[in-house]
């Protein structure tokens, strides 16, 4: 029984189940005011720190690898925005605004998941309590890892849940952050800057071999070229690179030293797994994988609807420009019709 495959099957479920929200939850964001990703990253958190302060240090916890000046710009901005209120240097509170906003947006991803029903009732039941198994043993673990991720994760439940699959979603959701406490206690023993760790990691993985590549892969984390330029020196240093004329590869010493971390990161988060017997495990094998392909399946049906309304689009384009040129009025529904599938589809 090869538990390594069940994380990313897990995780394959939990953004299949997360497409089928996330688009609300950027449309309660906008019209609260945010601009995407502007939100994403603290406005959430900081409804679970409360009532602890919120700052750039406190968030580089769980995501070192993100610049401290990206997060105390986006700080900076949501307290001008009046979402945030400053309680000391560079440490902020939510307003009553920003906590509205906080829970408009989540409960916009309770009540699409209300709406889901992928699987019979009482199979999510069942894969709910197994995930809730999985959670609480996680929890209940020796150290390391430590729990700072999964507990703070734990601070989103609800009182009381809307549906079962929210239970899914929030058990998954706490899954990923006991991965992410497992990762952090793998990697920093060496002592290693975070974002030298992220670009060693793309190295690794094959989705980036030079600087060039790295920054457009990582901008997202909102550090400069002469940062990274910084780290990839700092790994040949060490002795983990070497750069070659095409770019950047491991060294044996480096592909050891990441491919060790990731075997640590798995006895880490795999040993709570041991709550689950064999056919308990397999069981939840299933289920995951339904759940994923049964999500998956009605975004696949969507993508039919709207590729028929393209080409339906197009032929009757074709059909009007040959009849006349002078009636494109009647094509403005289809149009609108058509313009919401799109955006439907890639939020």
């Amino acid at each position: 029984m090869d538990l390594n495959t069940l994380w990313p099957l897990a995780q394959e479920a939990l953004q299949a189940l997360g497409s089928r929200y996330y688009p609300a939850m950027e449309q309660v964001a906008a019209e609260c005011g945010f601009k995407s990703p502007e939100w994403q990253g603290w406005l959430l958190l900081a409804l679970t720190f409360e009532p602890d302060p919120i700052s750039a240090e406190t968030l580089r916890i769980r995501s070192p690898y993100t610049s401290p000046r990206l997060y105390a710009e986006r700080l900076e901005n949501a307290a001008n925005g009046g979402f945030l209120v400053a309680v000391a240097e560079d440490k902020y509170r939510l307003t009553e605004l920003g906590r509205r906003a906080a829970r408009h947006i989540i409960d916009a991803a309770y009540a699409e998941m209300a709406t889901l029903h992928p699987l019979p009732s009482q199979d999510l039941e069942r894969l709910a309590d197994l995930l809730r198994r999985l959670v609480f043993a996680c929890l209940s673990a020796p150290e390391p890892p430590g729990k700072w991720c999964i507990a703070h994760s734990r601070r989103t439940e609800p009182e009381f849940f809307t549906s079962i699959v929210a239970r899914i979603d929030q058990y998954l959701s706490d899954l990923a952050s006991y991965r992410d406490d497992a990762h952090l206690a793998a990697w920093q023993t060496h002592d290693v800057c975070a974002h030298a760790w992220e670009a060693l990691t793309y190295l690794w993985r094959g989705e980036a071999a030079t600087l060039d590549e790295l920054c457009a892969k990582l901008g997202r984390r909102g550090r400069s070229p002469h940062e990274y330029r910084q780290a990839l020196q700092e790994l040949v240093n060490r002795g983990w690179i070497e750069e070659e004329t095409s770019g950047y590869r491991l060294t044996p010493q480096g592909l050891e030293v990441r491919q060790s971390a990731e075997e640590l990161t798995d006895r880490y988060f795999y040993a709570p797994w041991g709550c689950l017997d064999q056919e308990e495990t397999e069981e939840l094998r299933s289920l995951l994988s339904r759940l994923r392909d049964a999500l998956l399946g009605h975004q696949t049906a969507i993508c039919v609807i709207a590729t028929v309304i393209v080409f339906a689009n197009q032929a009757l384009v074709s059909h009007q420009c040959w009849v006349s040129a002078k009636r494109p009025a009647g094509l403005g529904g289809l149009r609108d019709v058509h313009a919401r599938s799109v955006q439907s589809l890639s939020g």
